[in-house]
């Protein structure tokens, strides 16, 4: 297994773990039903850009396969 294919798996499941995780967070933080802290916010900012630049990792690296006829797994 070369080091792209790990990178894209590991983009893959950090994307695809953070980016529900940031938007729950999120959207509990906005709902404003219960006083939350601040931190929450912060908590789903990190997730959210975190998640984002793994998801846009994730596609690039897609591409790159497609584009050199590789398979990533």
């Amino acid at each position: 297994m070369s080091t792209t294919q790990v990178l894209w798996a590991a983009a893959g499941i950090v994307a695809f773990l953070l980016l529900p995780v940031g938007a729950i967070r999120m959207i509990a933080y906005r709902s404003q039903e219960i006083d939350h802290t601040p931190t929450l916010r912060h908590v789903a900012v990190f997730a959210l850009a975190l998640g984002g630049s793994a998801f846009v990792l994730f596609i690039v690296l897609s591409i790159w396969f497609v584009a050199t006829g590789q398979r990533p797994m």
